[in-house]
C-alpha cells in the first residue's frame, strides 16, 4: 500500500469525528436586539402661544430612520432627526382641534432604526391654546401688564392702562404695546385691589377716564395720562357722562361732578327741588341728546306696606331737576330684582327671581300704566323660557340685538332686537340647543366682556372666600354667536388671566405674567371646523 492511501485514510475519520463533536455541543442563543427607546420632553404642560414645541430624544439606534409625532394616535407628522434630543416645533395649522380649541393633547413619538427596529413613547398630555401673538416679560420675576386693565387705540399701537400696589400706594400704570418695558407711572392718592375699575373713556368729548376703588376714591384722568382730579373717600359707584363728568352715587343720593372736581349738582331721597322719589337700586345711564336736553335714567325702588315698586326717574343731566317718574311693576315686598337699560335708555330690562329661574321682562319708559302682567299691552316682551340659576346682571350688547343674562353658574343669550310683527321671538333664548353656556367646574363668572357684534367673553374664578373675596379669574369662555355655541374655553393651573377689547374690537389678554393676543374668532371656528 502507497503512503499517500494510508495518509488519507488516517485523516479522514479525523474530520469525521470533529463533526461528531461539533453536533454535540449545545448551539449558542440567536441575540435578538432591543428596541429603541424613545420620550417626550415638555417645556411646558400648558402652552399659549403661536407653536407648540417640545423634544424628542431616542436611543439604541446607530441610525434613526424615522421620526414620527401623533396626537392621540393622529400621525401628525413626521420629523427630521438630527441628534438626541431633537427638537420638535408643531404650528397651529398641524394640531387637530376636533375635541375643541385648547382641548387636551395626548403627544406621543414613533422611532424607526435603519436596521427596521422600532418603538413609541409613553403619551404626554398637554393643552396648547393657539394665540396670534405673545410678549413675554423682560425677566422671570416681571410682567408686561397689571392684572386688570383696559386697552385702547390698535395694532402695534394700543395702549394698556391698569392699576398695582408698590407697597402701600396704588399705582396707576400705562403699557405701550410697542414698548413694554417702559410702563408710564402715575401714584394713586387711594389703594388699587382687584375691585378698581377704568370706565370707558368719551374720544367724541374730553377721552377721560375715571378710576375708582369702592370705599377708597377716585381719579379723573385726561388722554395723554394726566391727572385731572384725585379725591379720597367713600366712593360707592361711577357713571362717565357725555362730557367727561362723573355721576357718583350710592343708594340715596346722586352728584354730578365736573372733572376739574367741581360738583355741578346733587341729588338725594330727599330735597326740595332735585330729589330722587325712592332709593337708587341700579346703574343710571344717561341718555345722550346734547348737554342741554340730555337726561338720566335711573332705577329706583320704592316700598310700600304691601309692595316693592320698581321705578324709573328721569333727571335733567344740566341741573339734575327730576322731570319724569314712570312706574314699572310693583313686585312682592322685598323681592330682589336686577336692572339694565338699552343702548337708548327708553326701554328697561327687569330681572327677577322665581324660585331657582330668572324671568326677564322688557319695559318701555312713557307708558301711561305700569309694566306688570295684568296689562299685557304694557310689557314689550317677557320671557317663557326658563332660565336657570338667579340672575346676577343684565348686559345688553351688539347695539342692544342682544342681552346676556349672566348668574354665578349659567349665561343665557336673548334676541331682543326690535321685529316689526313679530314680538313672539323678542326676548327668546337663542342658546345653542338652547344649552346655557358654563363654567368648568366648581368655577364661578366673575367677569363678562362683549365683543364685536355678537361676540362675548366671560372669565371665571374659584368662588370668594373670607381670606380671597376676590379671586382672579383663571378660564376664559368666548362665543362669536350664540346660536354657535362655546367657541372655545381656555384655563390656567396655578396662575391667572384677564382680557380686555381694544378700539378695533379686539381681544388682548394677560395669560401670567405674558400679554396675549389671541387670535380672531373667525379663525378659531376655522380651526375647529377643518377636517
Amino acid at each position: 500500500m502507497s503512503s499517500r492511501t494510508f495518509s488519507w485514510a488516517i485523516h479522514a475519520p479525523a474530520l469525521l469525528l470533529t463533526g461528531v463533536a461539533l453536533a454535540c455541543n449545545t448551539p449558542p442563543p440567536i441575540t435578538v436586539p432591543e428596541p429603541p427607546q424613545v420620550s417626550l420632553q415638555l417645556a411646558e404642560t400648558n402652552t399659549v402661544g403661536t407653536r407648540f414645541k417640545f423634544a424628542v430624544s431616542t436611543s439604541g439606534c446607530d441610525q434613526v430612520q424615522r421620526l414620527e409625532i401623533f396626537d392621540d394616535g393622529r400621525s401628525i407628522k413626521a420629523v427630521p432627526y438630527t441628534s438626541t434630543p431633537t427638537q420638535v416645533t408643531l404650528s397651529t395649522d398641524e394640531l387637530s382641534y376636533r375635541k375643541g380649541i385648547s382641548a387636551p393633547l395626548s403627544l406621543s413619538a414613533t422611532v424607526t432604526c435603519a436596521d427596521g427596529r422600532t418603538n413609541f413613547s409613553q403619551a404626554q398630555l398637554a393643552t396648547f391654546f393657539p394665540v396670534e401673538e405673545v410678549v413675554e416679560p423682560s425677566s422671570s420675576t416681571s410682567q408686561v401688564l397689571p392684572p386688570y386693565f383696559v386697552a385702547e387705540g390698535t395694532g402695534n399701537d394700543v395702549t394698556f392702562i391698569g392699576c398695582a400696589m408698590q407697597g402701600n400706594v396704588g399705582v396707576l400704570y400705562r403699557v405701550k404695546k410697542s414698548d413694554p418695558n417702559n410702563p408710564t407711572p402715575l401714584e394713586l392718592d387711594f389703594p388699587c385691589d382687584a375691585t378698581t375699575l377704568i370706565t370707558d373713556r368719551k374720544p367724541a368729548l374730553t377721552g377721560l377716564r375715571w378710576v375708582w376703588t369702592r370705599d377708597q376714591g377716585v381719579l379723573a384722568i385726561k388722554s395723554d395720562f394726566s391727572r385731572a382730579y384725585s379725591y379720597k373717600g367713600a366712593i360707592k359707584n361711577v357713571v362717565v357722562g357725555p362730557d367727561g363728568s362723573a355721576l357718583i352715587y350710592d343708594v340715596v343720593q346722586m352728584q354730578l361732578v365736573s372733572p376739574a372736581g367741581t360738583e355741578l349738582w346733587r341729588s338725594t331721597i330727599t330735597g326740595d327741588e332735585n330729589f330722587l322719589p325712592g332709593t337708587i337700586a341700579g346703574e343710571p345711564m344717561v341718555r345722550t341728546g346734547g348737554l342741554s336736553t340730555g337726561t338720566i335714567v335711573v332705577p329706583i325702588k320704592d316700598d310700600d306696606v304691601n309692595a316693592t315698586n320698581v321705578l324709573v326717574a328721569v333727571l335733567e343731566y344740566k341741573s339734575g331737576k327730576l322731570t319724569a317718574t314712570y312706574t314699572m311693576d310693583a313686585l312682592s315686598l322685598d323681592a330682589p330684582f336686577w336692572t339694565a337699560f338699552d343702548d337708548t335708555g327708553s326701554v328697561l330690562y327687569l330681572g327677577t327671581q322665581q324660585g331657582d329661574s330668572a324671568v326677564v321682562r322688557a319695559c318701555a319708559l312713557g307708558k301711561s300704566k305700569p309694566c306688570v302682567a295684568s296689562e299685557p299691552g304694557t310689557r314689550l316682551w317677557i320671557t317663557t323660557q326658563v332660565l336657570q340659576g338667579p340672575p346676577a346682571a343684565l348686559i345688553p350688547y351688539n347695539n342692544n340685538a342682544r342681552l346676556a343674562v349672566v348668574n354665578a353658574n349659567q349665561t343665557w343669550f336673548l334676541d331682543v332686537r326690535n321685529l316689526p310683527g313679530n314680538k313672539a321671538t323678542q326676548g327668546g333664548v337663542v342658546n345653542k340647543d338652547q344649552a346655557s353656556l358654563k363654567p368648568n367646574g366648581a368655577l364661578v363668572a366673575r367677569f363678562v366682556q362683549p365683543g364685536p357684534g355678537n361676540a362675548f367673553y366671560q372669565f371665571n374664578s374659584a368662588i370668594g372666600t373670607d381670606a380671597t373675596p376676590d379671586p382672579y379669574p383663571v378660564e376664559i369662555m368666548a362665543t362669536e354667536e350664540a346660536e354657535k355655541g362655546l367657541l372655545f374655553r381656555y384655563q390656567v393651573q396655578g396662575d391667572s388671566l384677564y382680557g380686555a377689547v381694544d378700539d378695533s374690537g379686539a381681544l388682548w389678554m394677560r395669560v401670567g405674567r405674558k400679554l396675549v393676543k389671541p387670535l380672531p374668532l373667525a379663525r378659531y371656528r376655522q380651526l375647529r371646523e377643518k377636517p
